[in-house]
């Protein structure tokens, strides 16, 4: 007769998921505009690529889009304390000041985009249409 002793498996440890796939996932929430999803995988992500600045923006993008305004400016500063010139990090920051009323610091993010954008790049453009947008708005 032979013992056979069966050995606990640790789930967590062999079920990690890929960070390029948690990337992808979450790029595809945010696309289905699926902002919660996208809140829980970025959080995967930004935990084990913490010094990756566009997922700091994705999830601070997700955070804003939920209205969780305090967590997306946190995350806004983090991914731009890893790359100060980071384009989209620079326009969604923007478009949050904007939602929150602080003009002076959206117009600060749109100098600094014609800064790295002497010819003009999306960012730029999708700020200055979001702050001149917001012209014929009443917050």
């Amino acid at each position: 007769m032979s013992l056979c002793i069966a050995t606990p498996t640790y789930a967590n440890k062999y079920d990690k998921e890929d960070p390029s796939e948690l990337y992808e996932k979450a790029t595809k929430q945010l696309e289905k505009e699926d902002y919660k999803k996208a809140l829980k995988t970025l959080k995967k992500y930004t935990k084990s690529e913490s010094k990756d600045a566009d997922g700091w923006t994705l999830l601070a993008f997700a955070n804003r889009k939920l209205g969780n305004y305090n967590e997306a400016e946190k995350h806004y500063k983090r991914a731009l304390r890893l790359d100060a010139d980071n384009k989209v990090a620079l326009e969604y920051q923007g478009e949050m000041f904007i939602e929150l009323g602080r003009l002076d610091e959206a117009n600060a993010n749109l100098a600094k985009l014609k800064s790295l954008c002497p010819e003009s790049c999306e960012e730029l453009e999708m700020l200055e249409n979001y702050i001149a947008g917001s012209a014929t708005k009443s917050w």
